[in-house]
């Protein structure tokens, strides 16, 4: 049987492989979802997150989303938020701009017009 260490690392590897692929911006995605295509139970996948992420899955799914988010913006400045928003897992304009709001503590439009230096 792995020791924790041991089973820590394999999940550290796995989630850095999901994360390199970018499967965080699919939309609808939930703890038992991921656990389930990582090969790990919810329960090591959550302590994981909680533990090495320091949030709990929603939150730490949301800062993957709107830190792409913001990588999507800086590269296609003309792109419209809400497609933005959709291209990284958030159907909806005002989840994603809730969320946007949440870990940045502004709007994806005035972080936009902030970073970048346009309006749309």
């Amino acid at each position: 049987m792995p020791s924790f260490s041991e089973k820590l690392k394999e999940i550290e590897r796995v989630v850095a492989e999901w994360k390199r692929h970018k499967h965080y911006r699919r939309h609808g995605l939930k703890l038992r979802d991921v656990a389930a295509e990582l090969g790990v139970s919810t329960c090591y996948l959550s302590n994981y997150v909680n533990t090495v992420e320091g949030m709990n899955f929603s939150a730490w799914l949301n800062s993957l989303r709107i830190e792409e988010a913001k990588r999507i913006m800086l590269k296609h400045p003309e792109m419209p938020i809400y497609e933005v928003g959709h291209k990284v897992g958030h159907p909806h304009y005002e989840s994603f701009k809730k969320a946007f709001l949440t870990l940045t503590g502004e709007s994806p439009e005035a972080w936009h017009e902030q970073t970048i230096g346009i309006s749309l």
